[in-house]
């Protein structure tokens, strides 16, 4: 599932076709740039082609001719970032925060880089900070919710999943991840309308059709998350989670054939996982000694 994390902050537009980007790319057997702007030029222009390791190096040779300059340190970062080299990217956020400690972006993008780490109370810390310098910003709202969801604290990510809301109402992702925190906290009521929220803006979206139907297997409506799970496999049949979901439904109201059916369907997607899975589920116990399900699970093995 694809989502938009967020945005740039910084447009480095460049021509390929121009003789800057010409120069800036030269072999390494040419001259080397030989001051801050050429190096900074050339690492924009490997940044911009995703030559991240190599945008890295150029930004580190501009910064040894002007140490704390913040587009270097903030640019380097994202570049570190991209790699997934999050603590390397927030010593570089770091020192471009001492630069500009009042920098929206830099705060925002530290927060990222900490939240993928794990480090969710820094990461809130530095969103609250993105968001004393822009209070009305979407994406520190939204990844703000992320991660209070992370931490279990319900109230607080849904309240700042809200304020992202108040910023762009139409925002299937907020309406996504409200639905997903709430759910996971067995408030299925709510988590069930933010799921009618994403799908009105996405009706298409076989993640929203999932989640919608988890939620109502985790009510025990086991009849409505069939059709839900239904709606998901007609967008994608190749969705061994789903066929999974939807045979353990089948299996409590006892319709054996049917669990079966999607138990099959779920082996021929995601063979590797079935054994350990169907072993370790307490939902298959009261068909263990069946040899329909016997049979299935020797295929495997095969």
């Amino acid at each position: 599932m694809s989502e938009n994390q967020d945005s740039m902050g910084l447009d480095r537009s460049t021509d390929s076709g121009n003789s800057a980007t010409a120069t800036a790319l030269k072999p390494e057997s040419a001259d080397q740039p030989k001051d801050y702007q050429e190096w900074y030029k050339r690492a924009s222009v490997l940044h911009d082609s995703k030559r991240y390791e190599e945008a890295i190096a150029s930004y580190n040779q501009a910064l040894e001719i002007r140490p704390h300059d913040y587009w270097a340190c903030y640019e380097r970062a994202n570049a570190l970032a991209v790699l997934q080299r999050y603590q390397e990217a927030v010593a570089s956020y770091d020192q471009a925060l001492e630069s500009k400690p009042n920098d929206y972006w830099a705060w925002y993008r530290r927060g990222n880089a900490l939240r993928h780490t794990n480090c969710h109370e820094e990461a809130i810390a530095n969103y609250d900070k993105a968001l004393e310098l822009r209070s009305r910003d979407y994406w520190a709202w939204y990844q703000r919710g992320k991660a209070l969801g992370e931490l279990g604290q319900v109230e607080e990510a849904v309240a700042s999943f809200d304020q992202a809301l108040k910023e762009r109402r139409d925002d299937y992702w907020a309406w996504y991840r409200r639905g997903e925190v709430l759910a996971k906290h067995n408030r299925y009521e709510e988590a069930l309308d933010s799921y009618d929220h994403a799908l009105d803006l996405r009706p298409n979206d076989r993640w929203a059709w999932y989640r919608r139907g988890e939620t109502w297997q985790r009510f025990g409506r086991y009849e409505k998350a069939i059709a839900n799970y239904a709606e998901a496999l007609d967008i994608e049949a190749d969705f061994p989670e789903v066929h999974y979901a939807k045979a353990t439904c089948h299996l409590l109201l006892g319709q054996i054939e049917r669990a079966i059916e999607h138990l099959h369907a779920y082996i021929s997607q995601a063979p590797d996982q079935c054994q350990e899975r169907t072993r370790l589920d307490g939902t298959w116990d009261s068909i263990r000694h069946d040899l329909r399900f016997q049979a299935l699970l020797q295929e495997v093995q095969a």
